[in-house]
């Protein structure tokens, strides 16, 4: 459960592409026959998220195609219920790859790093390195 990836993340294995690599997740036993039986049902974050003890971001575009936004919703339902703090950032208008707006996720990550692992983070409201960005440009931000 982290948004160290430039993605959204697959929270919830239930409702992701069954064909994926997951699908040979919870191979309970091979019969002596060599038939090998297999139950798909792999832990989600749902389930896990009670258990959480450090600080979590979770950042999802909202027309994600890939893997769908409510994973990470579902995560963040169960995060409240379990009483736990966590930052959740919604991209709207972005799909899977955050790529249209890296540079603000990326500041996004570091100051949440800054803030969690430093102790310390820029507070502004601006994020003045992307101002700065903008400036050198020519008044154009870059997509």
């Amino acid at each position: 459960m982290s948004a160290a990836s430039r993605r959204g993340g697959n929270h919830e294995n239930n409702i992701y592409n069954n064909s994926w690599s997951e699908k040979h997740h919870g191979i309970k036993e091979i019969e002596r026959d060599g038939t090998i039986t297999f139950e798909y049902d792999i832990d989600r974050n749902s389930e896990l998220a009670k258990n959480l003890k450090g600080n979590l971001m979770l950042i999802t575009g909202d027309i994600d195609n890939n893997v769908h936004p409510a994973g990470t919703y579902r995560l963040a339902d169960a995060l409240i219920k379990a009483n736990k703090r966590f930052d959740m950032f919604v991209l709207p208008g972005v799909r899977h790859s955050f790529a249209p707006v890296s540079g603000y996720v990326n500041w996004l990550r570091g100051d949440d790093f800054a803030r969690h692992l430093l102790g310390k983070a820029a507070d502004s409201v601006d994020i003045v390195e992307l101002n700065r960005e903008v400036e050198q440009v020519g008044g154009q931000r870059r997509r």
